[in-house]
């Protein structure tokens, strides 16, 4: 064994992973250096993971694994009254497709176990704590792992990633914090989360940048005027569906989502009459979505989850007398075949 080897192993192993990306083994390149930070954490090893995932993508081939878009849906939701509701023992691909497909979006209780829950929202608090840091003048080399802001490459052309709409609204972007990132894709993949969503779209996904997100919400978040469907920014022949996933009990003392509670097969008319935003969708149009009834308040335990797609109608919701704030991740998976890649793509 060299001197190089004996005295880095890190190094060692990211020359191991440039050498497997050269010769266009991306993914191999990518499970190297998992394994050897599973072993032994590596700021330099977790931030060279954000950037390989994102240029690995661009290496790839990515064939469509359903002809179509839905795939064939159950019924086993159609009649149902509300937002079904199933536990982590019921979870598949195709029941939550069905729950999806048919109502609009459905939730997973107890989808994560405590010590993931504990895990990732540690990182979150880790995460606001270093950029905070390097707002008042911190070095990435004091906020790493933490913080180390995603960088958009030539490729991706004029990209902007305005951070404080993304702090003021109460997120910071995942791939901003390398060891938050290594933590969530680590919690999905050992929770089965990639194989699943990998089954629903038919193909292993894509996370995005721009949507992927640690939330920590706070209680006073004035969130009156943010319905909305993420459909009305993502364009067109997409595939895709979001896992939301709670890390704090919400919807009493701390915020939670409002949401339609059913399938909308249209996107609704943003910047009308009573919206506030040109993005947003007025009071008036809620209530026609609803067709009748109402938005369903959410209420979520640690480790709960809701699965939805960019036809979703919704809105955080903060309520009078709520006290504490909310731990959340919103991590939007796309089909690599149809990706739109103005959201930035990371390989999983």
């Amino acid at each position: 064994m060299g001197l190089f080897s004996r005295f880095d192993p890190v190094g060692r192993d990211l020359k191991a992973a440039e050498r497997l990306e050269k010769n266009g083994k991306s993914r191999e390149a990518i499970e190297l250096l998992t394994r050897a930070n599973k072993k032994e954490r590596s700021s330099r090893v977790e931030e060279r993971l954000v950037v390989l995932r994102h240029e690995a993508f661009f290496q790839e081939s990515f064939t469509q694994g359903f002809g179509e878009w839905p795939p064939p849906v159950g019924h086993r939701f159609a009649d149902h009254d509300g937002i079904p509701e199933i536990d982590r023992a019921q979870m598949s691909a195709d029941v939550v497709r069905d729950g999806v497909f048919n109502r609009g979006s459905i939730i997973v209780r107890g989808l994560l176990p405590g010590d993931d829950v504990r895990i990732l929202r540690e990182g979150i608090e880790k995460a606001y704590e270093h950029h905070d840091m390097a707002m008042t003048g911190a070095s990435s080399a004091e906020t790493t792992p933490w913080f180390v802001p995603f960088q958009p490459t030539p490729r991706d052309g004029d990209q902007e990633l305005n951070r404080n709409w993304y702090r003021e609204g109460g997120a910071e972007l995942a791939a901003d914090s390398p060891r938050g990132l290594f933590n969530l894709i680590d919690a999905l993949e050992r929770n089965s989360l990639v194989d699943l969503i990998s089954e629903y779209l038919g193909e292993r996904p894509g996370l995005s940048v721009r949507k992927t997100s640690l939330r920590r919400i706070p209680c006073d978040l004035n969130s009156e005027h943010g319905w909305h469907q993420d459909g009305a920014f993502l364009g067109e022949g997409i595939r895709t569906v979001n896992l939301w996933i709670a890390l704090s009990d919400c919807g009493v003392d701390a915020p939670s989502m409002d949401m339609v509670p059913r399938r909308l097969e249209y996107i609704v008319p943003t910047g009308t009459e009573g919206a506030v935003f040109d993005w947003s969708v007025s009071s008036k149009a809620i209530t026609a979505a609803c067709d009748g009834g109402e938005p369903t308040h959410l209420h979520f335990k640690a480790g709960d989850a809701i699965f939805f797609d960019e036809m979703n109608l919704h809105r955080t919701s903060t309520l009078p007398g709520m006290t504490k704030p909310r731990f959340a991740i919103e991590a939007w998976f796309f089909a690599p075949s149809c990706y739109p890649l103005d959201q930035l793509p990371l390989l999983v």
